[in-house]
């Protein structure tokens, strides 16, 4: 079965502005209220309060500090500035220069809130770590250094920057070095060049193992040798008996659009057949087909980084508890009004086009 492997994300919500009008013909300024949800950054104590962070857990108190013995994981030191848009995510993607334990999870505080959260992602608590049939582009189980942190921000924010410090932890509770990252959270529709691709895309082809582009939807047929006893048709398991070929499944992609809305919002529609031999039905003279369909729908928020054309997604269903929750980046090769070239981040070996509808 082939399935794109989009796969991670950030998006928004309703911000709070100020807004001008005139009284008679005067020039005065009137502010609008705040919500009454409305968080300002300055507050850090009460922002710790608000946002959930994927399999963490809140703790009052200060993040552990590094353990700093040997094997001790390493993180990477991270200058970039990570964006985020208010009332849908921070999403920090830590990298390791060394590890010598498997990897377990990651503190993370919002600096100057006195709380951090721990995150551990062998305990779900409701969560997915990521969707059923994606593999892990490391091929480790159980270790997650693969894996994002993610922070849900609430809906209406005022304040434009924040920092967070961040520590990965092992298996044997080593606390790597203390990593911060800067965080520049935006209003929505705030950035212009993240505009450029809202609307429906349709999944178009992709790219085979010698480069050359091929129809996704184009089904994948599997043949198996079949007998016939008795009169009764059976999967030819003995070479000593006479057998023929026959066709076993055919399987497919039926539908996949993509839908970027101005709103950071992102849903995906994915459907698939597969048509199997029925034994049973069939016959010496004819093969009998039954035919199944999956239809899935995900929801969540995205994010683009204009200056690296990473694109990223977080799903969770909008709202982070009990939602098959994982994120993904894609990186934009080619963009035209029509059609978008990406490649997956975390897999390279293809590449995938999608058309505007």
């Amino acid at each position: 079965m082939k399935k794109l492997l989009l796969f991670g994300v950030l998006a928004c919500a309703v911000a709070f502005y100020a807004c001008k009008k005139d009284d008679d013909g005067g020039g005065t300024d009137t502010e609008q209220p705040e919500k009454i949800d409305t968080i300002h950054l300055g507050d850090r104590t009460m922002l710790a309060t608000k946002v959930k962070v994927a399999f963490g857990l809140y703790t009052p108190g200060a993040m552990p500090a590094a353990s700093g013995v040997a094997g001790s994981p390493v993180l990477t030191e991270d200058k970039n500035i990570v964006s985020a848009i208010s009332g849908r995510y921070i999403v920090v993607k830590p990298s390791f220069t060394y590890y010598e334990s498997t990897i377990k999870g990651f503190y993370v505080t919002i600096n100057g809130s006195g709380a951090h959260f721990k995150i551990d992602y062998s305990a779900g608590r409701g969560f997915y770590r990521q969707a059923a049939g994606i593999p892990d582009p490391l091929g480790r189980l159980g270790d997650y250094i693969d894996s994002s942190i993610i922070i849900k921000l609430p809906p209406y924010i005022i304040g434009d920057t924040l920092s967070v410090t961040y520590a990965a932890y092992d298996s044997l509770n080593h606390v790597s070095n203390h990593v911060k990252g800067l965080v520049r959270i935006h209003s929505q529709n705030g950035i212009a060049e993240y505009q450029d691709f809202v609307g429906s895309w349709k999944v178009n082809r992709r790219t085979d193992a010698n480069g050359k582009w091929v129809n996704y939807y184009l089904p994948d047929t599997s043949k198996s040798n079949f007998t016939c006893i008795d009169e009764k048709v059976q999967y030819c398991i003995n070479s000593n008996s006479q057998c023929f070929e026959g066709i076993s499944a055919i399987s497919g992609v039926t539908k996949y659009d993509m839908i970027f809305t101005d709103q950071n919002e992102y849903s995906k529609l994915y459907s698939s057949s597969t048509s199997r031999v029925i034994l049973s039905n069939s016959t010496c003279d004819k093969l009998v087909y039954g035919t199944e369909t999956q239809t899935t729908l995900e929801k969540g928020g995205w994010s683009f980084d204009a200056e690296s054309k990473i694109l990223t997604i977080v799903v969770d269903n909008n709202g982070l508890e009990f939602a098959n929750f994982y994120s993904y980046s894609v990186k934009f090769l080619e963009m035209t009004p029509q059609a978008i070239t990406i490649v997956n981040t975390a897999n390279t070996s293809y590449m995938v086009e999608l058309v505007k509808k």
